[in-house]
């Protein structure tokens, strides 16, 4: 399936499912905590926060209103929410397989998280992310990881819902993969931990996150 074709699904399936996002997913999610964490470590007064594949804004909502958060995702009905939610915020319709347009600004903390398994081509994105930051900028990504002999996670791609979703594939990279993209995209590691991301409720497994905290490389423009 070509991607054009997947995102329009994925559209449709977020579209509908955004009123119930926050309230269903609450239940599922495992790595909000270290979310926050990082938020409070990263996010100085007056910072500008990039939350790729926003949702309903339901992780940078809270953030001081000194904080300039810009979202984006591919549902309108998820930007509805967010723009509600977060008045004072900015948030558009985009997908990060493109640039990240340069009328956005640029940004000295950024998010992607929940949204990664979507990514084809995760050079390709990271790059599009990092272009996006300040040098020395703060991201923390969530990337589904591969790991042989470990059931959901054996694989590069998979049906993400044989029920709901079908023909629309969740994306698994090595730790190696997942190396060779960061630092090609000029980003460093500060920090590394595999996660529980969500819990897959039709296999009735947890998808495992590799949460990574990277920098910007102070050299880059």
């Amino acid at each position: 399936m070509k991607r054009a074709t997947r995102i329009e699904r994925l559209v449709d399936y977020y579209e509908d499912f955004a009123p119930d996002y926050v309230s269903t997913w609450k239940d599922i999610q495992h790595y909000e905590k270290p979310v926050r964490a990082f938020l409070r470590e990263a996010v100085a007064d007056g910072a500008r926060v990039l939350d790729a594949g926003c949702g309903p804004g339901h992780l940078t909502r809270d953030l001081p209103p000194s904080v300039e958060v810009v979202g984006f995702d591919i549902a309108e009905g998820m930007l509805e929410i967010a723009r509600k939610k977060r008045p004072h915020g900015a948030y558009h319709r985009h997908d990060y397989h493109l640039p990240i347009p340069r009328s956005w600004g640029r940004f000295d903390v950024a998010l992607a998280l929940g949204t990664l398994e979507f990514c084809d081509d995760l050079s390709l994105v990271l790059k599009n992310l990092a272009g996006a930051m300040r040098p020395g900028g703060r991201l923390l990504v969530s990337i589904v990881e591969r790991r042989p002999n470990v059931r959901l996670h054996e694989r590069h791609a998979r049906p993400l819902s044989d029920a709901e979703l079908s023909g629309v594939k969740m994306y698994l990279y090595t730790f190696a993969e997942q190396t060779d993209a960061i630092l090609g995209s000029g980003l460093l590691p500060r920090s590394y931990r595999l996660h529980p991301g969500w819990r897959h409720t039709e296999y009735e497994v947890d998808v495992l996150y590799a949460l990574w905290d990277l920098e910007v490389s102070r050299g880059s423009r």
